[in-house]
Formats: C-alpha cells, sequence, structure tokens
C-alpha cells in the first residue's frame, strides 16, 4: 500500500457508496425500533459518525474523477 493512503478506483467508490447506504439504512431501522434508550443511542452515535464518512467519501470521489455519489 503506498504512503497516501486507501485511493479506491471509480468502481469502488460505487461499490463503498452502496454499503455505508445500506448500513446507513439499517442503523435507521434499528434506531427507529429499538426500545432500549442506550441501544438507541448507539445506534444514532453511528449513523452520525457513518454521515461524516459518506461526505468523505462523496468529497474524495467528486475530487478523484468527478464522480457524484447520491
Amino acid at each position: 500500500m503506498s504512503s497516501k493512503g486507501f485511493r479506491p478506483i471509480v468502481s469502488e467508490y460505487h461499490i463503498l457508496w452502496e454499503a455505508l447506504k445500506h448500513y446507513e439504512n439499517r442503523l435507521e431501522k434499528l434506531s427507529s425500533m429499538e426500545t432500549d434508550e442506550d441501544k438507541q443511542l448507539s445506534y444514532d452515535e453511528k449513523l452520525q459518525d457513518l454521515e461524516g464518512v459518506l461526505n468523505s467519501i462523496k468529497i474524495a470521489a467528486k475530487e478523484d474523477f468527478q464522480l457524484d455519489l447520491e
């Protein structure tokens, strides 16, 4: 691996995006169904973290390949 870190290609950006969006949907569902407030908070914190990851991937895809991920 290069010293510049992880540098995905276009198809990998699409796979990452799709997988993370699927995970986001799953976390939203789990959070909405959860009755335990601590567990619900845990899901919500993961959703907040995931939002940052998705934003970073979106920016990197745009910068690297002018790729608009939605």
